[in-house]
């Protein structure tokens, strides 16, 4: 469908989360505003580390940022009233089961607040917190967008639900979607649930990709694996924010039992010490060799990946939400240009039938599967050469932000192009 191009609008964007914690808030933010639009993202300062991480990501960005609320440790008595307002909300979701919008996130009322007051044309929520919010300015008349980078109400674990308040969650999706303007999501698959679960028409679909312009800053460094005889054994690489169990590497661990070829095992992300005892029992350490890697900055992580040969994209189905998204972990991987062994989810074997080289599929609990996938690529060079080949003709082509960006700013444009509602009652 083609559109005229957007007429400048301000155009706010709501989030739970620092922005270096959001880069799908970035990415959105970025294209937005490279198409003539003022945009502001509002958000919380949780953390002073993470909030030194946002400024640099915000200078010279062309776009603006706001905190709404602020509960750092300097923050004042401000700070310790929004920490005691959301720790009211979980208790009171969780003892009573009296349903608290506060225990989604902190400070969810002053960023509905910053929201109203910005008077945005168009007000695009992320995460829960920014979710709720925008249903609320949907039900006020507001023009109102959303984002459902996951299926927050279908995302929870079994031992977290107890204190998320489902039922609310649930309703301001169908709320926030219902009167949406905009709509994205990150797969076909959970645009098309959202639709069917919901009665709504289905979000347009963007891929939680990154830029294929990040791979000029590639630094060719060989910091994983600097050394030479190293380098010439199958390099695997998995990245996440925690080492643990319960994660797929449980799956990886028994499947490499099944290759005889000495393969190089990278797991990158904090390892708690709790963990560290099951991480050096659970792995077969006889022949195979596991190293442990800190997390890197964002504009660091595609060069360390980068540095290895086959990704791995190890997704359970635990949860509705798992099955259907598509993480940016395959993504990375696609653009990185490495081969990736997958773990088969809904969401994932919607990326490998668009790249179907570059990704070996294999079935959940299927250890015999994961060792096959990972031997073949060890024993034959060729194969491998054409599955990393593979996957940079997949990010080039339909993987990287450069195609996804477009569908962001003619989500927009139809949104704006649409007469604004007429207001209700006040928030």
């Amino acid at each position: 469908m083609s559109t005229a191009p957007p007429r400048p609008a301000r155009i706010g964007i709501v989030t739970g989360a620092h922005l270096c914690r959001n880069p799908r808030v970035v990415k959105e933010a970025s294209a937005l505003a490279a198409a003539g639009h003022d945009v502001v993202v509002i958000g919380p300062a949780l953390d002073d580390a993470l909030a030194a991480e946002d400024r640099e990501i915000v200078a010279g960005a062309g776009w603006r940022h706001r905190y709404a609320v602020d509960v750092r440790a300097d923050a004042g008595w401000r700070g310790q009233r929004a920490r005691l307002v959301r720790r009211a909300g979980v208790e009171a979701t969780r003892r009573l089961g009296i349903e608290r919008p506060e225990a989604l996130g902190y400070g969810v009322r002053s960023l509905l607040g910053a929201a109203r007051d910005l008077g945005a044309d168009l007000t695009i929520g992320h995460q829960e917190v920014g979710t709720w919010v925008c249903a609320r300015l949907a039900r006020a008349g507001r023009r109102v967008g959303v984002d459902v980078e996951d299926w927050y109400s279908r995302h929870p674990t079994p031992d977290q639900r107890a204190a998320i308040p489902l039922g609310l969650l649930r309703d301001a999706e169908r709320t926030a979607l219902g009167g949406a303007a905009y709509a994205t999501t990150t797969s076909r698959a959970l645009a098309d649930a959202l639709a069917e679960s919901y009665g709504v028409a289905a979000p347009r679909v963007v891929y939680n990709a990154f830029p294929w312009a990040d791979r000029e800053a590639l630094d060719g460094r060989a910091l994983d694996r600097p050394a030479p005889d190293g380098a010439a054994r199958l390099s695997l690489h998995w990245v996440s924010q925690t080492i643990g169990p319960d994660r797929g590497l449980d799956l990886l661990f028994d499947g490499l039992r099944h290759v005889p070829t000495p393969v190089d095992v990278h797991l990158r992300g904090g390892l708690p010490d709790a963990h560290a005892a099951w991480l050096h029992a659970a792995f077969p350490s006889d022949v195979h060799g596991l190293h442990v890697h800190p997390l890197v900055p964002p504009g660091e992580l595609l060069s360390r990946i980068a540095e290895h040969d086959v990704g791995l994209a190890l997704e359970t189905s635990g949860t509705v939400n798992h099955d259907l998204t598509v993480s940016n972990k395959i993504l990375h991987y696609l653009l990185g240009g490495l081969a990736v062994v997958a773990t088969r989810t809904t969401g994932q074997e919607e990326v490998a039938d668009q790249a179907a080289e570059a990704v070996a599929l294999v079935g959940q609990g299927d250890a015999r599967a994961m060792g096959a996938a990972i031997a073949a690529l060890a024993a034959d060079p060729d194969r491998l050469r054409r599955s990393k080949a593979a996957a940079l003709d997949a990010a080039r082509r339909r993987f990287c932000w450069e195609r996804q960006a477009p569908a962001v700013v003619e989500a927009a444009a139809v949104a704006l192009a649409h007469p604004a509602p007429s207001l209700n009652p006040p928030l």
